[in-house]
C-alpha cells in the first residue's frame, strides 16, 4: 500500500458503521471456527473410539514368548501393546520374536500388556517369580500411551526415574524402545496430530534424559529421519487400526534396535554357528525384511 493511502484506509476502517460490520464478521468467523472445532473433536473422538473398539472386540492378543529348558541367554520384554506385537499380522513379526530368532538358544519372557504406561510396568515385574529375576537383556517398550494420556508430561520423568533402576535390578543390559512420533499415526488428523507430534518431541526429550541418568540405551523413533520415512509410507508402516505398527513397521523398528550397542553385544555372544555370525545391522533402505520364518516355533519348557 502507498504510504499516503495508509491514513485514509485507517480512517475508513475506524468509522462507526465499518467497525460494526467488522465486529459482526469477526463474531461470525469465531462462531464458525468454534462449530468446526467441535465437529473436528467429535470426529476425532469417534475415530479413536472405533479403533480401540476394534482392538478390544477381537481375541486377546498373547505376546510372543519362547521358553527353553537350558537357555544360553534370557531376554525380558515389558511394556505396552508394541511389546505384545499388536498390529503385526503374525506374532513372529513382533520385535520380541525377531530378537529371539536372531539370538539362537535364547529364552524370551514377555510380560507386556496392551495399554500400559510407564507407571504400569512395575506391576508387570511383580509377575516374575523369585527365582526368575535375572535376565541378560531387558527390552522396555513404552511411552506412546504416556504421550496420549498423561496430562502433565513433566511427571513422566519422575516415573521413569523410579522404574529404570528396577529394570536394572533384573537385567544386565536395559534397552528402551521409545515411541514413534504419535502424531504421524493415520488415526489422528490435524490439528490433533500437530499437538501429539509436539507432545511426542517433549516426551522423547524427557525419556532420553532419564535413560542417560540410569545407564539405559534409548532407541527412539521420533526424529526427523524416522518421520520422513514413516510419513512417506504410512500405509506400510502402520496397521489397519491406524495407530499400531504393522509387521513392516516392527521390522523397521527391529532394524534400528539391532544397531543398538547393548543389544548388539549381547546378541553377538549367543549367535549360533562358528566364527562369522550374521550382521545385526540391516540396511535402512530398501524396507527391512523379517529375519524370522513365518512359522517360528512357540515352545515351552517342560
Amino acid at each position: 500500500m502507498h504510504p499516503l493511502l495508509l491514513p485514509i484506509a485507517l480512517r475508513l476502517l475506524t468509522r462507526r458503521p465499518v467497525t460494526r460490520v467488522l465486529a459482526r464478521v469477526g463474531t461470525g468467523v469465531a462462531a464458525a471456527a468454534g462449530v468446526a472445532m467441535v465437529a473436528l473433536t467429535a470426529e476425532q473422538v469417534w475415530r479413536v473410539w472405533r479403533a480401540w473398539q476394534g482392538v478390544d472386540s477381537g481375541p486377546r492378543a498373547q505376546p510372543y514368548q519362547y521358553r527353553a529348558a537350558r537357555p544360553r541367554r534370557r531376554v525380558l520384554v515389558v511394556g505396552d501393546s508394541t511389546g505384545v506385537g499388536i498390529g503385526a499380522e503374525r506374532r513372529t513379526e513382533s520385535i520380541g520374536a525377531l530378537v529371539r530368532a536372531a539370538c539362537q538358544g535364547a529364552e524370551l519372557v514377555n510380560l507386556s500388556v496392551s495399554g500400559a504406561c510407564l507407571g504400569d510396568v512395575p506391576a508387570q515385574l511383580e509377575r516374575l517369580g523369585p527365582l526368575d529375576r535375572r535376565f541378560d537383556i531387558v527390552l522396555l517398550h513404552c511411552g506412546g500411551n504416556d504421550v496420549m494420556r498423561t496430562p502433565n508430561l513433566g511427571s513422566i520423568e519422575a516415573t521413569a526415574d523410579a522404574l529404570l533402576p528396577r529394570l536394572h535390578a533384573v537385567g544386565k543390559r536395559v534397552v528402551w524402545l521409545g515411541p514413534v512420533d504419535v502424531g504421524l499415526a493415520p488415526l489422528f488428523r490435524p490439528p490433533f496430530s500437530w499437538w501429539l507430534s509436539h507432545r511426542s518431541r517433549q516426551a522423547a526429550a524427557l525419556f532420553q534424559r532419564a535413560a542417560r541418568r540410569h545407564g539405559v540405551e534409548y532407541v527412539g523413533f521420533h526424529g526427523s529421519r524416522h518421520s520422513h520415512v514413516l510419513t512417506r509410507e504410512r500405509a506400510q508402516f502402520f496397521s489397519a487400526d491406524g495407530i499400531h505398527p504393522s509387521g513392516h513397521g516392527y521390522r523397521y523398528a527391529y532394524g534400528w534396535l539391532a544397531r543398538s550397542g547393548a543389544l548388539g553385544h549381547a546378541m553377538a555372544d549367543v549367535q549360533a554357528g562358528p566364527a562369522h555370525p550374521p550382521t545385526l545391522t540391516p540396511p535402512l533402505s530398501p524396507p527391512l525384511t523379517a529375519p524370522v520364518p513365518a512359522a517360528a516355533p512357540l515352545r515351552h519348557a517342560a
